[in-house]
């Protein structure tokens, strides 16, 4: 009866010890506003050295602009380059944040004057203020997957270009 006792004593600690070493803190506001912080500062000072700090080296970011993600630093720090020549005043503000878990939702502003060309095409000199969210899932401190979301046609229109309707095909 002893070594059943001293069995279970010994399972019940192991049980007690490996649990809690798989269990993970959640991410605090304060972590998550440091990230913010250099996150803003990765996309308007183009500062790339910070994205190995808090960026995952299995990052992807999902945004309207692409179909299946951008996914690895490099290519994020491709994209903000060519952002940069875009919008050469670019700047990206984390407005306001909100914690659950491991997971940053934070509602976002960013502002430039399109003075570059944007892809194919022509540079307008407009001016554009998007708000945005954005889903940031992290993992020891570093931000693994990221979507977000925002208006893209009202981005094309702060450019100065417009929607125009096909035109209807009058059967007769």
């Amino acid at each position: 009866m002893k070594i059943i006792k001293g069995v279970v004593l010994i399972f019940s600690i192991l049980i007690v010890g490996l649990s809690c070493t798989d269990e993970k803190e959640n991410l605090t506001n304060e972590e998550a506003r440091i990230i913010c912080n250099k996150y803003e500062q990765l996309w308007d000072e183009g500062n790339f050295s910070i994205a190995k700090e808090i960026l995952d080296s299995s990052y992807i970011l999902y945004s309207p602009l692409f179909s299946e993600g951008i996914r690895g630093i490099d290519k994020l720090e491709e994209f903000i380059e060519g952002n940069s020549k875009t919008f050469s005043d670019f700047e990206l503000s984390v407005d306001s944040l909100y914690v659950k878990d491991n997971i940053i939702f934070s509602y976002w502003t960013i502002t430039g004057t399109n003075d570059g060309s944007l892809g194919e095409l022509p540079a307008t000199c407009e001016e554009i203020n998007i708000s945005g969210f954005a889903v940031s899932k992290v993992r020891d401190g570093k931000i693994y997957e990221e979507q977000t979301f925002w208006n893209m046609l009202g981005f094309y229109q702060q450019l100065g270009f417009q929607l125009i309707p096909p035109v209807a095909e009058v059967k007769g």
